[in-house]
Parts: C-alpha cells; sequence; structure tokens
C-alpha cells in the first residue's frame, strides 16, 4: 500500500514514488461537523476534523479500530508497515467520523471494519482527535443493539450461547478480541433482563456462509463430510495472516478470504438471521386485535365474562367522501374504515386511546393491513390468531348464548380460505396464536396470551435501521 500525496513533486526528484502520509487538510470551521457520540464525561477542546488519504494497493489497511455503535469508531493502533501511520497521518486515539464519505455514526464495529475491506483504489478518512474518550472506551465493548433471532441455534461448545426463534439477544461486541465472523450476545428473558452470554455467528457470515454457521454436520464441494471442528476452523486465521479493522488480529478469517463484492450491511437490507429491535415501555393495558374465522362471538364472550377488563371500540358512523376519510387516514386521525350504504364506520385513534385510558383491553376491529398505521400512532396491539384444521371445523362450531345461528358450509368455506391467505401474508405481526375449538376454549386461551403477554417486555423493529 502506499498513500496519496497532495504535494506537488520538486523539480529534480525522480517522481516515481509519492510520500509516505498524504497530506492532512484541516478542514475548515464552516463545514458541518458531525455530531459526536454522548459521553457522560465533559470533553475538553475539541480539535478541528481532518483528512488522510490513502493508496489501497491491497485489502488489509493496517488500522486496527476499537468503539462501536454507541461510542463511535476510534483508531486503536496502527501496524509498522501501515501508510496511515505516518507523522500527518492517523493516530490512536483519532475518531472516525466518516471513511470514504460514509458516515460511521452508529456503524458497529463490524460494519466499519467491513467498509474498510471494500475495493477502492484510495480511502479517505475524516477523523477528529479525541485521546480521552478513546481512553475511556478502548476497553470496553463499543456496540450495544438488540436482535430478535429468526433461527434456531444449537451451540457446539460452551462458549457458544443457544437460542431459539424468536429469542431477543443483546449483541454488545461484533469484533470480539478482534474476531470477525461471530458476535458476543445476551440472552434476554421475557422482561428484557440478562441470563447469559456467549458467542453467536455474526450476521455476515449466516448471510454469506451459512452451511458453515450451521450446527450440523455437512458437505464440502466434493461431497466429503465436513466435520464441525472443520468448519469451525474456518474461522480462523492463519497465523502468518494480519489483519485491519480490529483491537486484536487474533484468530479471524484472513481480509483476503472474505468475499467483499457485496456487502450487507445497507440500510435497505433485511436480514434472513436476525431483526434489530427496541424495546417499547408501556404501562397502559394494551389493545387487542383477534383475527380468523368467528372472532365476534368471542369478543363478545369476553366484554361478558370480563367487562372491566375488555372493551369493544365502537366505530364512529361518518356521512363524508371517500377522498375526506382517506385523507383522515392519511393524518393518522383514522386507522381503519369500511364502506356502508350512505356512510362509513371508522376506527378512530381517539376512540382507541379513551378505552386505554379506562385501563381496558380495547377489541378493535380492524383490517390486518392497517396494523402499522396503529404502530406509527404508538398504539401496539396483542394480535391473535385463531387457526381451524378446516372449514369443517368451522361449520360444526356452536353455542348457545353466542353462536346461535348455524354457520353454512359455503360461509365456513369462504372464513377459512379467507384465514389461510391472512396466516400467509401477515403471521409476522401475530403475538400468539389460538387451535380451533369450542368457544369458551378459544376465549380461555385468549385470556391467556393477553394476561402474558401483557408482562412482557414489548420489542418492535428498529425504524431507525
Amino acid at each position: 500500500m502506499e498513500s496519496v500525496s497532495a504535494r506537488s513533486t520538486p523539480v529534480g526528484s525522480d517522481g516515481g514514488t509519492p510520500d509516505a502520509c498524504s497530506t492532512v487538510d484541516a478542514l475548515g470551521e464552516q463545514e458541518e461537523r458531525t455530531p459526536t457520540p454522548p459521553s457522560k464525561h465533559p470533553t475538553p477542546t475539541q480539535v478541528d476534523p481532518r483528512q488522510v488519504t490513502v493508496r489501497k494497493t491491497q485489502v488489509d489497511l493496517g488500522v486496527k479500530i476499537c468503539g462501536g455503535n454507541l461510542s463511535g469508531i476510534y483508531v486503536e493502533s496502527l501496524e509498522e508497515e501501515s501508510p496511515a501511520g505516518c507523522a500527518d497521518g492517523l493516530q490512536p486515539g483519532d475518531l472516525i467520523l466518516e471513511l470514504c464519505s460514509v458516515s460511521m455514526r452508529r456503524k458497529t464495529a463490524e460494519e466499519a471494519y467491513m467498509e474498510m475491506l471494500k475495493p477502492a483504489e484510495t480511502v479517505t478518512f475524516r477523523v477528529q482527535k479525541r485521546p480521552d474518550d478513546w481512553r475511556r472506551i478502548r476497553n470496553t465493548p463499543g456496540d450495544g443493539f438488540y436482535v430478535r433471532a429468526l433461527y434456531d441455534r444449537m451451540g457446539e461448545s460452551e462458549q457458544e450461547l443457544n437460542f431459539k426463534k424468536d429469542d431477543i439477544l443483546y449483541v454488545d461486541d461484533t469484533l470480539p478480541n478482534g474476531n470477525f465472523g461471530y458476535w458476543l450476545a445476551w440472552q434476554l428473558d421475557e422482561n428484557g433482563q440478562k441470563l447469559c452470554r456467549g458467542q453467536v455467528p455474526s450476521k455476515y457470515m449466516l448471510e454469506h456462509y451459512p452451511r458453515r454457521c450451521s450446527g450440523t454436520e455437512g458437505k464440502d464441494d466434493e461431497g466429503k463430510t465436513v466435520s464441525a471442528a472443520a468448519r469451525r476452523s474456518f474461522f480462523r486465521r492463519k497465523h502468518k495472516h494480519k489483519r485491519s479493522g480490529s483491537r486484536d488480529g487474533k484468530d479471524g478469517p484472513a481480509p483476503d478470504s472474505i468475499s467483499t463484492d457485496s456487502i450487507p450491511y445497507t440500510e435497505e437490507c433485511v436480514s434472513l438471521a436476525y431483526q434489530q429491535v427496541q424495546k417499547v415501555e408501556t404501562t397502559s393495558r394494551r389493545p387487542v386485535l383477534i383475527l380468523g374465522p368467528l372472532v365476534e362471538p368471542i369478543k363478545d364472550m369476553l366484554v361478558r365474562e370480563a367487562p372491566g377488563k375488555y372493551c369493544r371500540c365502537l366505530l364512529e358512523v361518518m356521512k363524508a367522501s371517500q377522498q375526506a376519510i382517506e385523507r383522515g387516514v392519511k393524518d393518522c386521525l383514522f386507522i381503519d374504515y369500511k364502506r356502508r350504504s350512505g356512510h362509513f364506520d371508522v376506527t378512530t385513534v381517539a376512540s382507541i386511546k379513551e378505552i386505554i385510558e379506562k385501563d381496558c383491553h380495547c377489541l378493535i376491529d380492524i383490517a390486518p393491513n392497517a396494523i402499522e398505521r396503529l404502530h406509527s400512532v404508538s398504539i401496539y396491539p396483542i394480535i391473535i390468531f385463531i387457526r381451524y384444521k378446516n372449514a369443517k371445523q368451522i361449520k360444526e362450531q356452536k353455542d348457545p348464548v353466542y353462536l346461535r345461528d348455524k354457520v353454512s358450509q359455503k360461509h365456513s368455506k369462504e372464513q377459512f380460505e379467507a384465514a389461510q391467505k391472512m396466516e400467509q401474508e401477515y403471521s409476522k405481526y401475530f403475538t400468539g396464536m389460538v387451535q380451533g375449538g369450542s368457544l369458551s376454549s378459544i376465549c380461555t386461551q385468549v385470556m391467556a396470551i393477553v394476561e402474558q403477554e401483557q408482562t412482557k417486555a414489548l420489542w418492535l423493529p428498529d425504524a431507525s435501521v
């Protein structure tokens, strides 16, 4: 690797070799400064950001980093032959604000490392000297975010974390001891309290090498069985290699062994391994949305069996134009509506909140495609789906009080087919699922799920990523 010099070559020189490091340009006061990570300690007078440009001739930049999305990305150290390590180049304690015009704000250590591995002829750092903050964070994990596991995992060693699909994990280190390929994460209980900590495969490895991350034996390209030990060795660095982008160059895959043709960390990327989530505090009783066949008798039974606990959300009758109703939806005043003869039956935000304020579970009646509208106004319902085995089970449903009329064969078939389609399209929103049976059995199961979910921590997809 060699750096790009901003200075012209003096007359009489050979002109073939650039300076060891680029000219470091102090960025003007008028430039917009990148917000710095919050700190509990007062920050001394800050030095203006500066720019360092390095010519990249191989993957390894010779720059080791620390920190993460909570504390910011810092230069930890530089290897002896790093072109960025000259007198006017990068220095330990520099906060990396940008890398090739990509902001490092809220980037995890792993994401920053992957940015440095991207193919490029030159790499431009925008940095700011912050030695005090660096000393404070350098020996502590700099990352911190919650994810929902979208798969089951059985660890192969005591260091690896076991978890099930939908478990919530708190990741606090995406480059543990400089190792690339796995994270250190805490498994949390239903209330968000930490249980145990261990290694989990990183998002990158699960997306690009899923077979190597699996907990079962596989086969190589020639059809030979690959043992678990052989798969784990894939993630280990050969000792002769050195690696940039981490606090420690031990036990990680060599940079030239990792494909960087398609880096997965983009705002549009949705990982198939983990879903980033955030914890939402709620003290009032959450609304309840029941989906599936024959939900009206279930709602009637809930209101009658527990009148102080469950209350129907009354629809407001509005005589207005379609355009006016849709404008109300767009303005977050209405959640959903049904067109009737000469009017609209509208579910309003105000009517839902009025019942919530009475400390009741509001039984709402909306289509599943309106669920995200509830989230947009900070209303997070408990969503329960009733699943029947077949149309015949629906047809045979009866109750002397809540379902006096017999369900026709045509109607039961239509409801069953609609429920199948609903489950296929909206199951990601379901909080719980109840198997079809007698109405009283379904009602009991619904009440049990509501009681359980009301006491749990609420985890929702993180809208900031």
